[in-house]
């Protein structure tokens, strides 16, 4: 079996000025290359645990462990680090900069990661690109400039850039029809496989969870609001 490279253990997450917990997870661990769907209806907390996993968001109790690294033990400016030289992630509105050109939103990660950098290469995000099916004229353009399709495939290649050991995708495919949503997740998958990457992908959508190798849906692994007896 391929080694852990998320653990979570005795996680309990509420925001500030809140009663109760809105994640409590006894345990949860995902392997390396795994594949792995995250599914729950609107408002469940699937975002906010993707947050925790990247680092953005603090738990008030347990412990989160990535690539065997503490997130508890980093400061901000650390887990902000750490975040960019492991993890790429695709956001649900992508998140473009529109002030940059396509090429340039490819290349931001490795602007903030002498790793990354590193494992990229000079001409890793043109050939990202042209794995993507990204037309060279376009790649100085801005990237308001381009089609819908066009700027996920921009949003996929920044989070491969430099070939981080996890991909994070929060729910990207929300507003897309049914054949481009097919569309976007072979190519998701055929990248992060070609790379090695571990996948943890969240959405509310149940037809994408055939997709994928492991599902999980977050009220079963999610205890909070339960009353223990």
């Amino acid at each position: 079996m391929n080694p852990n490279v998320i653990k979570l253990h005795n996680l309990r997450f509420r925001w500030p000025g809140q009663a109760e917990d809105i994640l409590h997870i006894p345990d949860m661990q995902i392997h390396q290359g795994e594949h792995l769907f995250i599914q729950g209806s609107s408002g469940s907390g699937k975002t906010t645990l993707l947050n925790i996993i990247s680092g953005i968001n603090c738990p008030n109790a347990g412990t989160v462990q990535v690539l065997d690294t503490a997130l508890a033990n980093l400061s901000t400016i650390q887990r902000d680090q750490f975040r960019v030289d492991h993890l790429g992630v695709i956001f649900q509105q992508f998140n473009l900069l529109p002030y940059l050109s396509l090429l340039e939103n490819v290349q931001l990660p490795c602007w903030f990661s002498h790793k990354r950098k590193a494992q990229a290469g000079d001409e890793a995000a043109l050939r990202l690109l042209d794995e993507l099916q990204i037309p060279k004229h376009l790649v100085n353009k801005p990237v308001n400039a381009l089609s819908v399709g066009q700027q996920q495939r921009v949003a996929v290649a920044r989070a491969l850039i430099g070939r981080p050991e996890i991909i994070i995708a929060d729910e990207p495919t929300s507003a897309l029809d049914t054949n481009n949503r097919n569309r976007f997740l072979e190519l998701l998958f055929s990248e992060a496989n070609q790379q090695g990457s571990t996948l943890v992908f969240v959405s509310h959508d149940p037809h994408i969870a055939q997709k994928f190798s492991r599902v999980i849906e977050l009220s079963d692994i999610n205890h909070a609001g339960e009353t223990i007896i």
